[in-house]
């Protein structure tokens, strides 16, 4: 049984690394060739167009992504699992159908006319969260058809921005493309799963539908911050800068996020096998999280001084200019890792013991200082205020995981 379950954890961690990788090099790819080709505003204008998306997809994806694994695993036949995976869907497609219906006339409020049309063709990304099927695959432990799905998702939205995508005006066509992308990828997933016994899907009442939401309402509550402290920071300088200055930050901000993902790359990676030293021994949890953590700090810090002496290359590496503006907050946002990386061992201990309330709590109280911080430090002092606003914030949330933790 201890070496099936080494094997099963060794699958996935490299199944992990693989996904994260190619998730790297696509950004490293398409970054810089959306920034070189749409200019600085466009690029600007697409990020914050993909931001408001993403926040919206909150409601689509409506808490599943954290219960639907949980059901897909506890179905005791494949006809109960086809019932959780058609109630989820039937859900989430209901659920983006009314918010676009709902969205497009709010979007012709904004006098904007490209931001307008980025808009529009962003919403194709609602879609793409309502068949997203990481809950029926996390929940069958199947990591390799995700990073697969993955992997050709990059492959074709890399493919299309390079094919048709060359000038100005092409803008509208960015979040299109990605969304298109991962869109049809997972509609070939779904096809093949509801073809493969011949099942049928069955489109459910209206009745069942608002059952469904009353009963998943909690689980949409607990994922709503994590989704506003990741996405509301562009948004939030929109309302203070132009948008060149929106477009410069976002690119230091993409490369920031980029490198953000490291401390949740350790954390993915660590928690099954501390879950199970949590449950055996004490110290071996200790030791197990300890390796990882200093691992993870000296990793972090040495990105963080390499970013902060290189900054200006990195960003002339992106968009082929000396962009002073674009180079200094990036020197900031590097520490962001770093700091991200001290809340490890919090994190880790909230989720193998199953304390989902004080998780929730430290993520709602580090979304309200965020938003606060960024409004009032971004009103100030622009998008260098929005940087030192969210370098504060990794530390403010660091501080607040550690107190609730400790007070409980």
């Amino acid at each position: 049984m201890s070496s099936l379950i080494k094997s099963i954890f060794s699958k996935n961690f490299i199944n992990l690394s693989l996904n994260q990788g190619v998730n790297i090099v696509a950004t490293l790819i398409y970054t810089p060739f959306l920034f070189q080709n749409l200019g600085d505003e466009n690029f600007g204008l697409i990020h914050l167009a993909l931001s408001a998306i993403i926040i919206l997809t909150i409601l689509v994806s409506y808490g599943y992504n954290l219960n639907g694994p949980i059901k897909i695993a506890q179905s005791k036949n494949v006809n109960e699992e086809n019932l959780v995976i058609i109630d989820i869907l039937n859900l989430r497609l209901s659920v983006s159908l009314i918010v676009l219906i709902l969205s497009i006339p709010f979007i012709f409020f904004f006098t904007d006319q490209i931001f307008r049309q980025i808009l529009l063709f962003s919403l194709i990304i609602l879609f793409t969260e309502a068949l997203n099927p990481l809950f029926y695959l996390q929940g069958k432990n199947k990591i390799l058809p995700q990073s697969i799905l993955n992997f050709f998702s990059k492959i074709l939205y890399v493919a299309l921005i390079i094919l048709f995508i060359s000038e100005y005006e092409d803008a509208y066509l960015a979040n299109f493309f990605y969304g298109f992308s991962i869109t049809l990828l997972f509609l070939l997933f779904w096809i093949k799963y509801f073809t493969r016994d011949n099942t049928i899907f069955l489109v459910l009442s209206l009745k069942k539908i608002v059952f469904n939401l009353k009963q998943n309402f909690q689980f949409f509550l607990s994922s709503t911050s994590t989704h506003f402290t990741l996405n509301s920071a562009l948004i939030v300088l929109s309302f203070f800068a132009t948008n060149k200055e929106l477009g410069r930050f976002t690119l230091a901000y993409k490369v920031a996020f980029l490198l953000r993902m490291l401390p949740v790359f350790f954390i993915q990676s660590a928690l099954q096998q501390a879950s199970k030293f949590n449950l055996k021994s004490k110290d071996a949890y200790k030791k197990y999280i300890s390796k990882y953590f200093k691992l993870g700090l000296i990793t972090t810090i040495l990105i963080a001084i390499v970013t902060f002496i290189f900054s200006e290359t990195i960003i002339y590496i992106f968009s082929r200019e000396k962009i002073e503006y674009s180079s200094k907050i990036l020197s900031i946002l590097g520490f962001i890792p770093f700091l991200a990386m001290l809340n490890f061992k919090n994190v880790i201990y909230l989720l193998v013991n199953d304390l989902k309330s004080i998780l929730n709590k430290a993520t709602f109280v580090t979304l309200i200082f965020m938003l606060f911080s960024s409004f009032i430090l971004s009103y100030l002092y622009s998008g260098l205020g929005l940087a030192y606003a969210l370098v504060l914030t990794e530390l403010f949330s660091f501080i607040i995981h550690y107190y609730f933790i400790n007070k409980k």
